[in-house]
């Protein structure tokens, strides 16, 4: 096997002889480099993603794979720990984010937003208040990562519940925790570009370009979407980048007025257009609601932080007793402020499920509710509830006026 090539680091056991183990995990993890793929892009860690053999089970002993990643995650941290940002964590950018592969006659991305947020913005928080809603994917609902292309460094939830962390092996193992990093520790200069995966199962793939950055003088914090294209896929049942890529080609040349109601149908049912109240009559794979993106980040702006390790999952219980049963087992691990509520689905008897908190977020782990601003230590709690944080008094009063006002459980006559 491997051409009877001794691994310079890796340690293998038992009856495993390294047979079908790619080459590059017979290398030194220390001074391993990553070749850049086509596009100049680094992606997994520069490894080869794959299934684990059953001798490394549940990872005791670690396989050959997780032991080669770990002293790439250490040198990467080691980097982060070390690198000198310049002050483009207080300087605004605007990002194009567009899902791969999806292009248009012209070659031009199918399905794309533009908008402006600060580089200093929580990756955690950046991905779950921002992105989401943006793109128009489910908040707490799958996993993810960020990909630095330079290196091939992975981001990610480092406590995430949700069930396709199942297939991390498939796409890169293992990642940092993203709460401790910003959006600035991902490029360098406009042009640049580094990757989000969303849903380890289905694996929607995205490129997210740095089209502009702003001098810190001009940079407020503020996240503005300012245009897009495209509908965001059905997030449960279109299965990734390239099945919606042919579901697409299918709905413009062959489907017949039926068979296009039917996928329109389809997509609708999916948890991600839950909240779209317009007529199916209306829908148009083409058309970015830039309204309803808008809508569903001020909501996301003015929340908490989803608990990642209590991630949406439907449940289909198939005894009586069985959904109060789901729901104490997850209520053991709640910290304090965190419950776990419980949704019936309309159509099939089961129910959603997920970790809910109303404890305020950390700042370092935070935006402004009204505008999405970065603004960490400075940020101040609204006094009424406690719950909801401002970076300025201005904030403040406008986020009152327009919506904070009805979501507040003050105490009766205190002044927001």
């Amino acid at each position: 096997p491997n051409g009877g090539r001794p691994p310079k680091y890796v340690k293998f056991v038992g009856k495993d002889k390294g047979e079908g183990l790619p080459e590059v995990f017979l290398e030194d993890p220390h001074t391993f480099q990553p070749k850049p793929g086509p596009k100049g892009q680094i992606h997994a860690w520069g490894l080869y993603p794959m299934n684990y053999q059953l001798l490394y089970f549940a990872d005791n002993p670690p396989s050959p794979e997780r032991q080669f990643l770990k002293v790439l995650m250490e040198r990467k941290r080691q980097q982060l720990e070390q690198v000198d940002l310049a002050g483009l964590d207080k300087r605004d950018v605007i990002l194009r984010i567009s899902l791969c592969c999806l292009t248009d006659a012209h070659g031009k991305p199918r399905v794309w937003r533009r908008f402006r947020v600060s580089a200093g913005t929580n990756l955690g928080v950046f991905q779950d208040k921002i992105i989401s809603p943006i793109m128009g994917w489910v908040r707490n609902y799958h996993c993810y990562t960020f990909t630095d292309y330079r290196d091939g460094a992975l981001f990610g939830p480092e406590k995430s519940g949700a069930i396709d962390r199942a297939h991390s092996a498939q796409v890169g193992y293992d990642f940092l925790p993203d709460d401790i990093y910003m959006l600035a520790h991902l490029f360098g200069k406009e042009g640049d570009q580094f990757g989000y995966l969303y849903d380890f199962g289905d694996k929607w793939y995205h490129d997210i370009e740095v089209e502009k950055i702003f001098d810190q003088k001009d940079s407020d914090g503020h996240v503005e979407i300012l245009e897009g294209c495209g509908i965001c896929p059905g997030g449960t049942k279109m299965q990734g980048n390239f099945n919606w890529e042919d579901d697409l080609k299918i709905h413009r040349r062959a489907y017949s007025r039926f068979d296009r109601r039917q996928k329109i149908r389809e997509i609708l049912s999916s948890p991600n257009y839950e909240d779209y109240k317009k007529s199916p009559a209306t829908f148009d794979h083409n058309v970015f609601d830039k309204e309803l993106a808008v809508a569903r980040l001020n909501t996301a702006l003015a929340s908490p932080n989803s608990v990642k390790s209590g991630a949406k999952k439907f449940n289909q219980p198939i005894a009586p007793g069985a959904q109060d049963t789901i729901r104490m087992m997850d209520e053991r691990w709640n910290k304090k402020g965190e419950s776990v509520q419980q949704r019936p689905s309309d159509d099939s008897g089961g129910f959603w499920q997920e970790t809910v908190t109303n404890a305020r977020d950390k700042k370092r782990e935070s935006v402004c509710a009204a505008c999405g601003k970065p603004a960490g230590a400075a940020l101040r709690a609204c006094s009424a509830c406690k719950k909801i944080l401002y970076c300025s008094v201005e904030c403040q009063k406008r986020h009152w006026k327009i919506i904070h006002k009805s979501q507040c459980v003050p105490r009766a006559n205190t002044k927001d």
